[in-house]
């Protein structure tokens, strides 16, 4: 499950975490700001994090 929290009717919660589908469960607003727990992230993405070296984006900005 992702926790939830929308800007339109300020209300939080969980929600089953779909890719296509980005709208509050509750009021329909695209105007929503949700987070994944890490163990619901998948394995090779979860390696990709950890292997990023921190500093490849402040070597870019130059």
């Amino acid at each position: 499950m992702a926790r939830f929290r929308c800007g339109t009717c300020s209300r939080e919660g969980e929600f089953a975490y779909d890719s296509q589908h980005h709208e509050c469960p509750r009021c329909g607003s695209p105007d929503v700001m949700s987070a994944l727990g890490i163990d619901e992230l998948p394995e090779e993405f979860v390696q990709m994090l950890l292997q990023a070296d921190p500093l490849d984006d402040e070597k870019n900005e130059d």
